[in-house]
C-alpha cells in the first residue's frame, strides 16, 4: 500500500499481492512470530539488502514496539519512530474503546527509514512518484519511508508529505500487526484504505484527535462529484479494488472509503458490536465481501443510502 494524498497527483505502486499462505500465518489471530523472526536476523537481512543496493551502513533505533532501520540520520529516524509509537498507542486505545480486540504484537514492528528518494529507489527497486513518500509492504510486513525534503525547496510541502505518509502507512502496519485485519485475509482496499484514511489526520504535536472529519478526503468527494464524477456504489467500492488505482476514480474511492469508516466508527455505540463482528469475519478469505458485510451490518443498499446522506450533510456543514 503506497502513500496516496488526496490533493496531489500520485503514482501508486501495485498493491502487494496477498500470497501469504506460505508464511504460516493463521487467520483470526495476530501474526505468530517464531525464532526465524529474530530481530537481529531482520536487521542483518536489511543490511544485506542495503549492501546489494549500494547503501551502507544502516543505523538502528528502537522504541517499545517499533524497530527502525535505515540510512536516515539518527534524528530523523528517532523522530519517525516516535510518531509511530505515539500513533500506535492512540490506535490501540481508540479501537479498544469501540470493542475491538487489538494489541501490540509480541515483537517490534519493522520500519525502514531512508534518507532520501534515491535510497528508497535503491531499496525498493522502484523510483517513487513525485508525491510518494513510502509504502507498507504487505508481503514483508514492514513499513518503508524516506525523507521527502532533500532536493526540494522550502515551502514545497515536503514536511507535510513526510508526516502524512508516516501516519497513513503506519496505520496499515498497525492494522495488520495489532490484529484489526489479518495478513492472510481479504478485506479489500475499501476497508484497508478506509481505516488508514480514518487515522491519517492524527498528529502527535497538535490537537488533531482521531475520529474528526477528514476534510481533504471529504473535499475529494466534492471535487469528484462536482466535475461530473458519479458516486461509487458501495457494492463496487467493496469489490472493485482497481477503483483505488485508476486515476479517474482513485480520489473519490479513497474519499468514500474514509466516509464508510467514519460512519461505522463514529455512529451510535449500539452499532459497534456488529462492526467488530464484521471486521472479525473479514479475517478469513471465505465468502464474498458484500455478503459478509450484509450478514453483520444489514442490506448494503441501506448502508449506501446512509453514506450518501452523511456525505451531503458533511459537505453542507464545513
Amino acid at each position: 500500500m503506497t502513500h496516496d494524498r488526496p490533493d496531489l497527483d500520485v503514482s501508486r505502486r501495485a498493491w502487494i499481492s496477498l500470497s501469504l499462505a506460505a508464511m504460516g500465518l493463521v487467520a483470526n489471530a495476530r501474526p505468530a512470530f517464531g525464532a526465524d523472526d529474530d530481530e537481529d536476523a531482520r536487521i542483518a537481512g536489511l543490511e544485506g539488502r542495503a549492501r546489494k543496493a549500494g547503501i551502507a551502513p544502516l543505523g538502528v533505533s528502537r522504541t517499545d514496539h517499533f524497530l527502525g532501520v535505515g540510512d536516515a540520520p539518527p534524528r530523523f529516524r528517532d523522530e519517525a519512530l516516535g510518531v509511530c509509537e505515539a500513533l500506535g498507542k492512540v490506535f490501540v486505545k481508540h479501537l479498544r474503546d469501540r470493542g475491538f480486540d487489538v494489541d501490540f504484537p509480541a515483537r517490534r514492528m519493522t520500519v525502514v527509514i531512508l534518507k532520501d528518494a534515491d535510497s528508497y529507489a535503491a531499496m525498493a527497486g522502484d523510483a517513487p512518484g513525485k508525491a510518494v513518500g513510502g509504502h507498507y509492504d504487505l508481503d514483508a510486513d514492514r513499513l518503508v519511508v524516506f525523507d521527502f525534503r532533500p532536493g526540494r525547496p522550502a515551502g514545497s510541502g515536503a514536511e507535510r508529505i513526510n508526516t502524512f505518509t508516516l501516519v497513513h502507512e503506519s496505520t496499515h502496519l498497525l492494522s495488520y500487526d495489532a490484529g484489526l485485519l489479518a495478513l492472510d485475509g481479504d478485506p479489500g482496499k475499501c476497508v484497508a484504505e478506509g481505516v488508514a484514511a480514518y487515522f491519517e489526520m492524527w498528529r502527535k504535536s497538535v490537537s488533531a484527535p482521531v475520529g474528526r472529519v477528514n476534510r481533504p478526503r471529504l473535499e475529494a468527494i466534492r471535487a469528484a462529484t462536482r466535475v461530473g464524477g458519479k458516486w461509487i456504489d458501495t457494492v463496487r467500492l467493496l469489490t472493485e479494488d482497481a477503483l483505488f488505482d485508476d486515476p479517474d476514480s482513485a480520489q473519490l474511492a479513497y474519499g468514500q472509503a474514509w466516509l464508510l469508516t467514519y460512519h461505522l466508527l463514529t455512529a451510535s455505540r449500539s452499532l459497534w458490536p456488529d462492526v467488530v463482528k464484521w471486521f472479525d469475519a473479514m479475517k478469513t478469505r471465505s465468502g464474498d465481501r458484500v455478503a459478509t458485510l450484509e450478514k453483520y451490518l444489514g442490506p448494503v443498499d441501506k448502508l449506501d443510502a446512509a453514506l450518501r446522506r452523511l456525505g451531503r450533510e458533511l459537505l453542507r456543514n464545513p
